[in-house]
């Protein structure tokens, strides 16, 4: 669990800009693993484990399985689509669409959840290391059903780093409607 409060993080944060990564992807990304990661953990240590299957509607994700979603989602844009590894799915449909998802990797704890998010976001650390001008690099992807997709790798950075963005405001949520205080961001 991380040893930073939340004033500390933001006070730390608030320090960093792109200079400070001059010529590498990092520089267009300077608050990803300074502020908005750290608050993304301060978010999942705050949902108690015995809350872990909350969700406001059958067919949504609990919040345990937006926590496993977030690894699923940046393993399979850096490791499978960028790197051409291989797909996993995590958090599947519900073989009944109105009872929502399936989670099929088993991560039991807090400890496992965060393991999991560190795991799968240090191969994009690694692309937030390498040169800016990788940024242009186009990825081209063919998906099961044969369509075709075109990538730039900014692109994907982009959206990985909103969709944690926008997974951790959805747990925020769950944490106020579970009557929880969701940390301050």
């Amino acid at each position: 669990m991380s040893t930073m409060t939340a004033d500390e993080i933001r006070f730390a944060s608030r320090t960093r800009s792109a200079a400070d990564y001059p010529g590498t992807i990092r520089s267009y990304y300077p608050f990803w693993d300074t502020r908005y990661r750290p608050f993304l953990i301060k978010a999942i240590e705050a949902i108690p484990a015995d809350r872990f299957d909350f969700k406001p509607r059958p067919e949504l994700l609990t919040a345990h399985q937006i926590i496993v979603h977030i690894p699923e989602a940046e393993r399979a844009w850096i490791h499978q689509i960028v790197e051409g590894g291989t797909d996993e799915e995590w958090v599947i449909p519900h073989p009944e669409p109105g009872q929502g998802w399936k989670t099929v990797r088993d991560v039991p704890d807090h400890a496992a959840l965060l393991a999991l998010l560190e795991e799968w976001h240090r191969p994009t650390q690694r692309w937030l290391d390498r040169p800016v001008a990788e940024l242009e690099r186009v990825i081209e992807y063919k998906f099961k059903d044969g369509t075709e997709r075109r990538y730039k790798l900014h692109y994907i950075l982009d959206h990985l780093q909103e969709h944690e963005i926008h997974h951790r405001a959805q747990l925020n949520l769950y944490l106020r409607l579970m009557g929880i205080e969701p940390p301050s961001i």
